[in-house]
């Protein structure tokens, strides 16, 4: 009986483990399950994030590669505007050539109606006057007249060949040329108007600062010799422009500013006053290239507020 009841006793310890067993083995797959269903999630939000990254790496590229082509932009454009500056001086020089061809065409039509009136004024009174003579005296020789009259017409008429000659000779003259330093110092000025940094630095051939040299001669009052510079990678007051086959020197745009409060005279330029609001440069001055140095071989004009 006692062995029965043991028997009992072990069966009944057994399933108690066993169903221990069944309700841990369920409450692990539980957490399992849960932690899995986490899992995805993070996965999922991972990939969101990286498919997120993605776009804003592409954009940002595109950006970037916008970026960087700007300043080439940028580049094309100044030299558009300044090409726009050369096309526009170029129109006015042609308007000013029409302007004096068609001054001339007019001087030469005025004088070819002066000359018709006057050789029919000539004519006219001539036929006044033989009239009341052939009249008076029928003895006169009428051939005598008629080389009279011939003998006036065609002084008459050789002086208005020799007008027409004059007239075209002076329409042959060849119109006054302009400076060789206008073409650049149009562009020159186009570029300060607009604050076109970029195409100024695209005109200059060199940067220029005066050697100490020259400013402690000019310091001592000493302005017979010429006005040396030098030429510098950045920071120079002045800078080089090359223009058929010459060089003309134009002060740099916060040098040529500077000229509104202070006209320093440093063998470089004169200055004119006018009515202005900021300087401009009417002249360049004209260098020349000696060693290692730039030499100043004619002064040149700006014009200042006054």
């Amino acid at each position: 009986m006692a062995v029965i009841f043991s028997g009992f006793a072990i069966l009944l310890s057994l399933l108690a483990i066993w169903v221990a067993r069944n309700k841990a083995s369920k409450r692990g797959l539980d957490e399992i399950r849960t932690k899995n269903t986490e899992l995805q999630k993070q996965l999922d939000d991972i990939q969101r994030q990286l498919n997120s990254s993605t776009g804003r790496s592409a954009t940002e590229t595109t950006s970037f590669a916008s970026l960087s082509q700007a300043p080439a932009v940028s580049s094309e454009i100044s030299m558009l505007k300044t090409e726009l500056g050369c096309i526009r001086r170029d129109l006015q020089a042609n308007s000013q050539t029409l302007s004096a061809l068609s001054q001339t065409i007019a001087t030469i039509k005025a004088e070819q109606t002066y000359s018709q009136i006057a050789a029919t004024t000539a004519l006219d009174t001539i036929r006044q006057q033989t009239n009341p003579i052939t009249e008076l005296t029928g003895s006169v020789d009428r051939s005598n007249l008629m080389s009279s009259v011939g003998a006036f017409t065609g002084s008459e008429y050789a002086r208005l060949v020799q007008a027409a000659e004059g007239a075209s000779s002076n329409q042959s003259l060849p119109l006054p040329q302009p400076e060789p330093f206008e073409q650049v110092t149009q562009c020159y000025q186009d570029a300060i108007s607009r604050g076109d940094r970029q195409a100024l630095r695209q005109m200059q051939f060199k940067e220029l600062n005066i050697t100490s040299e020259s400013e402690d001669s000019l310091l001592r009052g000493n302005s017979s010799n010429a006005t040396k510079l030098e030429a510098v990678l950045g920071g120079g007051s002045y800078m080089v422009v090359s223009g058929e086959g010459r060089y003309w020197l134009f002060p740099t745009a916060q040098t040529l500013d500077s000229f509104r409060i202070n006209q320093p005279q440093k063998g470089i330029f004169s200055y004119e006053r006018e009515m202005l609001s900021k300087p401009v440069v009417m002249r360049p001055a004209e260098v020349r290239e000696e060693d290692d140095y730039w030499i100043i071989s004619a002064h040149g004009v700006i014009s200042v507020p006054g």
